[in-house]
Order: C-alpha cells, then sequence, then structure tokens
C-alpha cells in the first residue's frame, strides 16, 4: 500500500514535473538565442594568416642620429630617451639640432639612482620604478607619469631608444596618472562562482552573477595591447569606467568589459586581424558601419566568458550653437539605433586597474555624473540597466532591413 501511495503522489505531480523540464528547455533556449527577435545567427568567417600591412612600423635612426645618441649613450647605468623634442627630431631625421651641450631628459630606474648621482654628465633625469606586478613604468614626478612598461627599443651604448617614436609619444601625452576613489561598497550579494560557469542557472538569478575581476582585466590588457599594434589607443567606457573610479575595480556583478575609441582613431586592419589565427580573441558581435554607430564583441579564444565591447565614439558638433560632441551608437534587435551623447572628451590620463595600465578621462567625476546621474556611487544591479535607456542616450533613428540582414546586425555563431 505504501508503495501504491508513492507511485499516486508521482504521478500526481508529474505535470509540475513536465512544467518545470519545458521552463528549463525554454530558458536553455534563450539562453543560446540572443537574436531570437531579429536577424538569426549566422557563421563565422573562417579564421586565416593575417598578411595585411597593419601593424605599426619601427623607425631606426639616421646614422648620424646614431652617433649622437652613441654619444650621449656613454652612461654608467642603462636610461631611457624619454626628451620628446629629442624623439621629434630623432623621428624627423633632423639630427642637425642636436649639441653635445644640451640637455636631455632620461628615465632611470630608481634602483640604480646611487649609481648615477655619482655621474658629473648634465641630464634632466626622471626616475622611475618597474614594478613587477604591474605592466606599467611608474615615473616619481609631478604630476605624477605612467606609460606601458613594453614597447620596441633599440640600445645605443646605454641608451634605450623607442623604435615606434610616434606611439611612443602618445604614450607620453597620455601618461598623467588619474587616481581612482575607492569607494566603499555595502555588502553584495555574493554568488557562487558556478553561477558563472553555468550561464542558464543566471535566468533564476535576481542578481547578476559574479564575473573574476583579475582574470577579465588580464584578458583587457591582452585585447588594449593587440589594438596597440595598429596604433589604436582605447580607453575605458561604460560600466568598466565606473567600476575603476568608484571602487578601482571591476564590478563584481558587472556582465561584460567597455572599452571606447575614438572614430578617427579607428584601424580597419584590426578587425581583419581579429579574423586571424594570430589573435587570441573571437569576433562575438558586429554592430553598425565604422561610420555609424560601430560596435564590436569579442571573446577570447580560451573560451573565458568575459565578454569585451569596443565601441567607436564619433566627434560631431551641435547644429544649433556649433559647440561639438562625442557620441557612441546602440542598435536594436529591431533596427532602431541611440546615441549615447558625451562633452567633448579627454581620455589623455592613465590609470591603475588592477596592476594594469589604462587610458581613461582626465575629468572622470564629470563623466560619470553625466551617464549615470548623481547617484554614480551608489551600486545597482547590473540586470536592472537597459542599455537603451541610459541618462545620455537618444533615439538616433533605424537602419533598414536589408541593413539589418546583410550588414550592421551581425551575432555570430561561436
Amino acid at each position: 500500500m505504501m508503495s501504491a501511495s508513492i507511485c499516486w503522489r508521482f504521478l500526481r505531480k508529474r505535470p509540475l514535473v513536465i512544467f518545470i523540464c519545458a521552463l528549463i528547455g525554454f530558458l536553455l533556449f534563450l539562453s543560446q538565442s540572443p537574436s531570437i527577435f531579429g536577424p538569426p545567427l549566422k557563421s563565422p568567417r573562417p579564421l586565416t594568416d593575417y598578411t595585411g600591412d597593419g601593424f605599426l612600423k619601427e623607425f631606426i635612426p639616421a646614422i648620424s642620429c646614431q652617433k649622437w645618441l652613441l654619444g650621449v649613450g656613454k652612461l654608467p647605468v642603462p636610461a631611457l630617451l624619454i626628451d620628446v623634442h629629442v624623439l621629434q627630431w630623432i623621428a624627423d631625421g633632423n639630427c642637425k639640432n642636436f649639441s653635445v651641450n644640451m640637455s636631455v631628459k632620461i628615465g632611470v630606474n630608481v634602483n640604480l639612482k646611487p649609481k648615477f648621482n655619482a655621474f658629473d654628465q648634465i641630464f634632466d633625469v626622471f626616475y622611475y620604478s618597474n614594478d613587477t606586478s604591474t605592466d606599467y613604468l611608474d615615473f616619481h614626478t609631478q604630476p605624477r607619469k605612467i606609460i606601458p612598461q613594453n614597447f620596441p627599443n633599440i640600445q645605443i651604448g646605454n641608451l634605450l631608444v623607442p623604435t615606434v617614436i610616434p606611439q611612443f609619444l602618445e604614450f607620453w601625452r597620455r601618461a598623467k596618472f588619474q587616481s581612482c576613489r575607492n569607494v566603499s561598497m555595502s555588502e553584495r550579494d555574493s554568488l557562487s562562482m558556478v553561477y558563472w560557469k553555468f550561464k542558464i542557472l543566471q535566468r533564476f538569478q535576481l542578481t547578476a552573477p559574479k564575473i573574476p575581476s583579475k582574470e577579465s582585466v588580464e584578458h583587457l590588457a591582452v585585447l588594449r595591447d593587440e589594438m596597440l599594434q595598429f596604433g589604436i589607443y582605447p580607453f575605458l567606457n561604460g560600466g568598466t569606467f565606473l567600476g575603476w573610479y568608484r571602487e578601482c575595480t571591476v564590478i563584481p556583478h558587472t556582465t561584460d568589459m567597455d572599452l571606447a575609441v575614438f572614430s578617427e582613431n579607428w584601424n580597419p586592419e584590426f578587425l581583419e586581424f581579429l579574423w586571424s589565427r594570430q589573435s587570441k580573441f573571437r569576433v562575438k558581435r558586429q554592430f553598425g558601419m565604422v561610420n555609424d554607430s560601430f560596435e564590436i564583441t569579442v571573446l577570447p579564444k580560451t573560451r573565458f566568458q568575459t565578454l569585451v565591447d569596443v565601441f567607436l565614439l564619433y566627434n560631431e558638433g551641435n547644429k544649433t550653437d556649433g559647440t561639438e560632441y562625442r557620441w557612441a551608437g546602440g542598435t536594436g534587435p529591431d533596427g532602431s539605433k541611440y546615441k549615447y551623447i558625451y562633452p567633448p572628451y579627454d581620455p589623455w590620463c592613465s590609470a591603475d586597474l588592477l596592476g594594469h595600465i589604462f587610458w581613461v578621462t582626465c575629468t572622470p567625476e564629470a563623466k560619470v555624473t553625466l551617464e549615470y546621474g548623481p547617484n554614480w556611487h551608489l551600486d545597482q544591479n547590473s540586470l536592472n540597466y537597459a542599455w537603451n535607456a541610459a541618462r545620455n542616450s537618444v533615439p538616433n533613428g533605424r537602419f533598414t532591413e536589408k541593413q539589418m540582414k546583410n550588414e550592421v546586425y551581425n551575432i555570430y555563431r561561436l
């Protein structure tokens, strides 16, 4: 009788079991169908070897410049040439401006300071720290400056000379250090990393899953370095920028990482490189056109789950008063377009995000206030964020059905 009763109870609950299974199946379908309300998923391009000429070219100084540099390079310790005027003259091949008595700006590792102090040659010396736990050189200047550790160079005597001089000059132009606020957040809902690995379980959560901050930033730095090879200087944007400024880290419940690039700084060869075997990333999504609302989303080939969105920022003038502003685009699955409006942008400062150098605006509080409002310092559930309802977004027309199908809305099946 007992076994019959158990069987009867199970049979009575079968509709509930079937409903739960059907619900799980439906959620699985949704999780694998990001374009269910838009054009269907597309097959990705096959990977090829990159054979383009988009990489920045190294420059070897003229013989006359090398002779002068060899004289300057008679130093007791290794030093880095950071004098922007001298570097520009070298790039121009205009070494006739050089003088044996001119004061030259150089960088010297602070650990070698005792040896260099005994040297009587006249230099304008800037000491720096080279911490192995970071990927930048930290100059002890006022204001503080940081630049990437790794860049192409040649050694002439004891003098290290950058060989991609335009890039090094851009590093130095962006070198002013911008600190973050490190606002203390109230205790957040702690989610098990199992929800990060199994996305379907996220559908049952009222809060977004916790992403691995350290690993996410490491992959972001790899993408930064790939972009730098093509002369592209990305800067932190969106939620990644907010997390850096507010908390000096990644917002733990964010769903992706965000970078932005000025449209005039974009190199189309980089997109070709992303479809190559050499890149460490795959293109997951590509929206818009290079001249209108362009956005790509990439994913590490290691199958690491943190997506990175890269937006182009366009420069435009207000037709009424002539003032300039920047905007990034957003594209909905129905073809609707949106503009995210920003004031004239100045990403000419450097920041530390978990030991990695990234570029940011030099006026961060003004930017987060514009985008997130006066309560930007308060934590908000990332799942409640609607991309097309941001404070700084406005409608911007619509792509045609033909454009959506063939050109401007591509989500790839990876």
